[in-house]
């Protein structure tokens, strides 16, 4: 095979490839490495006090505030993310009383922010020309043009586009802890996505799923997440 057929092929492999939603994580946490399935990397320096008894799963809840709690949105969304920290090995309590850990959950769309950039306009820019030899019936030699347009760059315009910042928060406190009055904060994370769209319902599923990739994951650091798509980019 060719260089160029090689290079051709390349690009084609990489027009066909799937699509993927793609997130900006940024976490930080003290969650001690035994409370969890996970072998996720563990921040250091963790307090004594948050590394102690933990030989039995942890319980959690859901805290909600008074516009959270008849919305169907957030109860689904809700619901998956709750699933995911089971997953992790920890237990879904529904009394707040008894949980060991508090999780704060919220997501949130903004108005989006116009974007604009020169695209070039294409066009024919000019005629190469090249010559046939044709011999005539009596003998003698003509040559005819042929013209042949060139395209390139004619211009610009201004492209304008508004793109939308979509994100999901998560918390996770220490129920004892901030009974006290104490610092009882054991993980914060950030999970955003930036779409020409603001539509949330199919994008809040991803950006949850993405702060389990992996979870709790570095601490101190933001990384991109992507996830293939089966679908249309939401």
């Amino acid at each position: 095979m060719s260089r160029f057929a090689s290079l051709l092929f390349v690009v084609l492999l990489a027009g066909c490839a799937a699509p993927s939603f793609v997130a900006t994580v940024s976490v930080r946490h003290q969650l001690p490495a035994t409370a969890l399935k996970a072998s996720a990397p563990v921040a250091s320096g963790s307090a004594a006090a948050v590394q102690a008894a933990m030989a039995t799963p942890k319980a959690f809840a859901i805290e909600r505030n008074a516009s959270q709690m008849q919305s169907l949105a957030y109860k689904q969304f809700e619901t998956d993310l709750a699933n995911r920290l089971v997953q992790q090995g920890l237990i879904w309590q529904k009394d707040i009383n008894k949980a060991d850990w508090l999780v704060r959950f919220d997501y949130q769309v903004d108005d989006g922010k116009e974007k604009s950039y020169q695209q070039p306009i294409w066009g024919t820019v000019g005629y190469s020309v090249s010559y046939q030899r044709v011999f005539t019936n009596g003998g003698s030699v003509m040559f005819i043009p042929r013209y042949y347009p060139e395209t390139g760059i004619v211009g610009s315009q201004t492209v304008s586009e508004t793109i939308f910042t979509r994100e999901v928060f998560v918390d996770i406190l220490d129920r004892k802890t901030l009974d006290k009055g104490e610092f009882a904060k054991l993980y914060e994370g950030r999970a955003r996505n930036r779409s020409h769209s603001d539509e949330l319902d199919s994008a809040v599923p991803l950006l949850i799923q993405s702060l389990f990739l992996p979870f709790p994951g570095p601490s101190g650091v933001s990384r991109e997440v992507r996830i293939p798509l089966t679908t249309p980019k939401p």
